[in-house]
């Protein structure tokens, strides 16, 4: 399966960011199946590390006004979150 990317936006000092705990993101998907939806954003639970290789999937990170940080850190996604699903 090949290597699948997102990139987000980091409000807070990249510094500060938790290595392997659940946190809740905006993610972009860079790389889908249907090239139509490149750039998608979605809410997801997901695992981040500043290591690039410690899950299967790359995440490149953006700081608060676009800046994009030099080396990819990686992502595994836990689950896809539907915030306007009807209750």
């Amino acid at each position: 399966m090949a290597i699948q990317e997102y990139d987000t936006f980091l409000l807070e000092d990249p510094a500060g960011m938790p290595d392997d705990q659940q946190l809740e993101l905006i993610v972009r998907d860079l790389t889908p199946a249907d090239r139509r939806n490149k750039y998608r954003s979605f809410f997801a639970q997901a695992r981040i590390s500043k290591s690039a290789t410690r899950y299967a999937d790359r995440l490149w990170v953006r700081l608060g006004r676009g800046q994009l940080l030099k080396d990819p850190w990686s992502i595994e996604i836990l689950e896809v979150i539907d915030k306007f699903a009807e209750r």
